[in-house]
């Protein structure tokens, strides 16, 4: 099975009604020419939007994303059957003759969860390590130690953010949830806490914003008992917890207290911290981080001129993670597309592709992007957006 661009996806979901694009567009919030230009695929929408359009349809984002519930096995989608095995089936597969201790596999995990964050090709990694790292995990865990449990549940954290990524909403469900279940079954503060964020984390991926910020709500309570007796890694996952919560919220339509958890608690968190990963941190919290989220926020608010005014003043040499970096640009390629600045926006969409080559052709928001500057490209730079297409399979 081909694409399915999101435009396709819209005017399919919304022909399936009987709705006029008219009908769409009032309860989406937007004019009815720009359903028309999302459909015909000449812009892309932003993910605010799509929400509001996903809302009206009565169907998840991620299926107006071409998020499907099995694997498609086409080139530039995901094969991951190898993971979905070790997630269903890790009691029938043939143990390794010497299985990994916790300290090895622990070691294993933090390996490729560097390759995650700094590697140009995290996803060909990530995908071919998973399988042994979440069977081991489960076998590993099965001895019922403290040790066990907590290498268990990183690795599902880990596993939850690949699969989020992977469009596996799904999938990063189930791995937020063991992840959370071997983390309370450790009974460590520490990892108690990222595993609230993580779970929170997937919630927000699938559009259950009110439970991502009660899950928030949750860690922020069980951690702060802990941090004055901690250390950088408390203050680190405190300060990531309360970033969820900010996005919960502006998702949710409360931008003021979005603002002022950003503003306040997260930015006070900030200052104590480095934006380095010299210690345990899956968010890498610290200035940068936060500043990032100010306009991960303003995006969610449909701001785009706020985003850029923001985005001016990030250095993102200060964060070590590509997935950070390369989910603040393509914001900003968004919004630069939706100032009309068109040039900026494919700018901004082959810096992505000299930091990761592959985001563009795991994220479908980034692909349909290219696809709509290549049919409105001026021909001063319409060669450089072609050849962005070609490189990555993108038919226009």
């Amino acid at each position: 099975m081909s694409e399915i661009a999101t435009g396709q996806m819209i005017r399919l979901q919304r022909e399936r009604r009987g709705m006029s694009t008219t009908a769409l567009a009032t309860q989406s919030g937007c004019t009815p020419r720009h359903i028309e230009l999302i459909e015909h695929g000449k812009r892309t929408p932003s993910l605010p939007l799509l929400r509001e359009i996903a809302k009206v349809l009565g169907v998840r984002t991620a299926v107006l994303l071409g998020e499907t519930p099995r694997d498609s096995h086409e080139p530039s989608r995901p094969q991951i059957s190898d993971i979905e095995r070790a997630l269903f089936t890790w009691r029938s597969l043939e143990p390794d003759l010497e299985p990994p201790d916790a300290d090895q596999l622990s070691e294993r995990v933090a390996s490729a969860r560097n390759a995650w964050f700094t590697s140009a090709h995290r996803y060909s990694i990530l995908m071919a390590s998973l399988p042994s790292l979440i069977s081991d995990a489960e076998n590993l865990a099965l001895a019922d130690t403290p040790p066990a449990h907590r290498v268990a549940a990183d690795a599902y954290m880990l596993a939850r953010g690949v699969l989020k990524h992977l469009r596996r909403v799904d999938l990063a469900h189930l791995a937020a949830d063991r992840a959370m279940r071997f983390a309370e079954e450790s009974g460590d503060p520490l990892i108690r806490a990222w595993a609230y964020w993580s779970l929170g984390q997937s919630m927000l991926s699938d559009d259950m914003h009110q439970i991502a910020y009660d899950v928030g709500r949750r860690g922020i309570e069980m951690l702060e008992p802990h941090v004055a007796d901690g250390d950088d890694r408390h203050v680190k996952a405190l300060g990531a917890l309360h970033l969820l919560t900010a996005i919960g919220a502006a998702r949710g339509g409360d931008d003021d207290e979005a603002r002022e958890i950003v503003r306040g608690p997260a930015a006070r968190l900030a200052q104590r911290v480095e934006d380095g990963a010299d210690v345990y941190d899956l968010a890498f919290f610290g200035p940068t981080n936060v500043a990032i989220h100010m306009a991960s926020i303003e995006n969610d608010m449909g701001r785009p001129e706020a985003v850029l005014q923001i985005a001016d003043d990030i250095d993102l040499r200060h964060t070590p993670s590509i997935e950070r970096r390369a989910t603040h640009l393509s914001q900003v390629a968004r919004a630069c597309e939706d100032v009309g600045d068109d040039a900026a926006s494919l700018l901004h969409l082959l810096r992505i592709e000299r930091e990761c080559p592959e985001e563009l052709d795991h994220k479908l928001l980034l692909r349909e992007m290219v696809r709509s500057l290549a049919r409105r490209a001026r021909p001063s730079w319409a060669p450089e957006v072609r050849y962005l297409a070609e490189r990555h399979g993108i038919a226009n």
